[in-house]
């Protein structure tokens, strides 16, 4: 990350990456491309990561029920000696039918930590599909074996459109198998897919649970109500069935059967995080298997052939791995809009020093001369 320079007027600059900048980047890298890196990033620097450089927190915020179920968090991640990122990220599952909103909202926050400045600004939103999708990819590669698979996927709104882009880049998809509550929305998912994906053959929710012992891996993202229980029954499920659990995002929303969590190695991206609202809040921390850390670092038995499921809460850490790869080709290609949030004084023991000379400040000196009747 590159320091934020204070300019001769005090000035702090802040880049401002927007939709049409990762939109930009994107078009310039190719989908795939972008895709690729992002799941290497991943991979990589998961792989080795040192808690001795890396400091993570688990998210926290407000959930709430009013006026609707929905919630803002925040997620903070820092590299010792080069970045804090933090993302906000507000959850509201009613946003696609009566807003015509993403449930999913997002921006991330980048500051420098020599300073503490505020060095960036960057959209979210579609970063986080994308890294989510990344890092289902980055597991499912570790936890099966090589050659194509079948492929299902229970709900398929914005995120399982990244998550089945994201799985091709690792394995080749023979066949996709689909289906949500939302017929429209099933339908649909063939024309938000990428070019030279296999058509999803939507079906409703009992025929897919008829299929699912045909399935080498099974994508939950759904925005199943609080206490709902299971998405999918698993019982007809194969010995070597790989799980990503994406949609167990808030606590006492699940989507997997228990008796199926505790039969599974189940694969938590941040420990204590799932605990509280992953898949894992069902489970004792004894119950659960080796973290997302041990699996690509390869400190784990290898689990090809076992069943697995990936508790993927979402880690603030592959957040700032997103927005890393983000604003380095947005460096690259001149991107963004560089604004001066945080102005500081030339003087910085007179926070008043921006003031003086402006309107305000004449009228606050008048103001104070009539006060002292001095008028």
């Amino acid at each position: 990350m590159e320091e934020a320079k204070g300019s001769p007027s005090g000035s702090l600059s802040t880049v401002v990456l927007d939709v049409d900048d990762l939109t930009a980047v994107i078009a310039d890298v190719g989908l795939d491309a972008f895709m690729d890196q992002l799941i290497e990033e991943l991979g990589r620097e998961i792989g080795a990561f040192d808690p001795a450089r890396v400091e993570h927190q688990i998210r926290s915020g407000f959930n709430y029920d009013t006026p609707e179920h929905g919630l803002v968090e925040w997620m903070p991640t820092m590299v010792a000696g080069d970045v804090v990122s933090v993302k906000t990220v507000g959850y509201h599952p009613s946003n696609p039918e009566q807003r015509r909103l993403p449930s999913v909202l997002a921006t991330t926050a980048l500051y420098d930590t020599t300073t503490g400045s505020l060095t960036a600004i960057c959209e979210a939103t579609l970063l986080t599909a994308l890294r989510t999708g990344a890092a289902s990819a980055v597991v499912t590669n570790v936890s099966t074996g090589p050659g194509p698979l079948v492929l299902g996927v229970v709900g398929c709104g914005a995120q399982a459109v990244t998550q089945i882009h994201a799985l091709s880049r690792v394995r080749t998809i023979d066949r996709l198998i689909v289906t949500d509550t939302n017929p429209n929305v099933a339908r649909s998912l063939a024309d938000r897919l990428p070019e030279g994906l296999p058509t999803p053959q939507v079906v409703d929710s009992s025929e897919f649970n008829k299929t699912v012992g045909w399935m080498d891996v099974i994508c939950t993202c759904t925005s199943v109500p609080i206490g709902d229980g299971a998405v999918v029954d698993l019982s007809r499920a194969r010995p070597g069935l790989h799980i990503n659990a994406v949609g167990a995002d808030f606590p006492g929303k699940t989507e997997l059967p228990i008796d199926y969590l505790r039969a599974a190695t189940v694969i938590p991206d941040v420990l204590d995080q799932c605990l509280i609202e992953g898949e894992s809040q069902r489970l004792d921390r004894s119950e659960l298997g080796p973290s997302m850390v041990d699996v690509l670092s390869g400190a784990a038995v290898p689990l090809v052939g076992a069943q697995t499921v990936f508790d993927s809460t979402g880690w603030s850490y592959e957040d700032l791995l997103a927005a890393r790869l983000f604003r380095t080709h947005a460096v690259r290609l001149g991107l963004g809009t560089t604004v001066d949030l945080q102005r500081s004084p030339v003087d910085p023991y007179d926070p008043y020093e921006s003031l003086r000379g402006t309107t305000a400040a004449l009228r606050s000196t008048e103001n104070s001369a009539l006060a002292r009747g001095f008028g």
